[in-house]
């Protein structure tokens, strides 16, 4: 995407409406042999839910050597003639989720055009206020290059005018319930309101 003139918000990707929902797909390690379980539905208030169970056990007589994960992400767009479709975030600060979640350990992850198809930036999804809907703000510079699940001693900064998808995952190494809701993601530059938290522990 060319850039464009300085605006407040960049509409990414939400979780309103069944439409919405075919945007975005979901996965866990039970597509490898597993036995965890995940989903993601749209409820009757309008949100998104994602949900499910992990469950550390490993399949029986497969190479897998971990499991206990699930995650869901927007589908990167189809390419055509002029390349595949991405979000240009160069001109903002902060991603900013909508978000009601649980105590479970989430990862926020955003995929770009980068050296390795694999590569994945990860950052921590900080909730203060488990149970309840909070606005959460991470510093697009503050996501850490990572790949197959290792954090990467080579740190490559984020190629943040070609941003693929961006999804959610949860891989706390612990067995049980997780649920989270997801309204919206964007790119901003402020936050909505002065109770917006960014997402680090500072």
């Amino acid at each position: 995407m060319d850039h464009s003139p300085w605006k407040r918000e960049l509409p990414m990707a939400s979780l309103k409406t069944d439409e919405d929902l075919k945007s975005w797909l979901v996965g866990c390690d039970k597509d490898i042999g597993g036995f965890s379980e995940a989903n993601l539905e749209i409820t009757k208030n309008g949100t998104g839910r994602f949900f499910g169970k992990l469950s550390l056990d490993l399949p029986e007589n497969e190479s897998v050597e971990k499991s206990g994960y699930a995650g869901c992400r927007t589908k990167t767009k189809a390419s055509s003639i002029f390349g595949t479709p991405v979000w240009d975030t160069c001109l903002f600060e902060y991603l900013q989720l909508k978000v009601k979640g649980d105590n479970r350990k989430y990862f926020v992850n955003l995929q770009t055009d980068g050296f390795l198809p694999t590569d994945l930036y990860q950052h921590r999804l900080f909730l203060k206020t488990p149970g309840e809907w909070e606005t959460v703000l991470i510093p697009f510079k503050d996501f850490i290059l990572t790949n197959q699940g290792f954090v990467q001693e080579e740190q490559i900064e984020i190629f943040r005018e070609r941003v693929k998808n961006v999804g959610v995952s949860i891989i706390d190494r612990a067995s049980g319930p997780f649920e989270l809701e997801i309204e919206s993601i964007s790119a901003v530059n402020t936050g909505p309101d002065p109770n917006a938290r960014e997402g680090d522990d500072d």
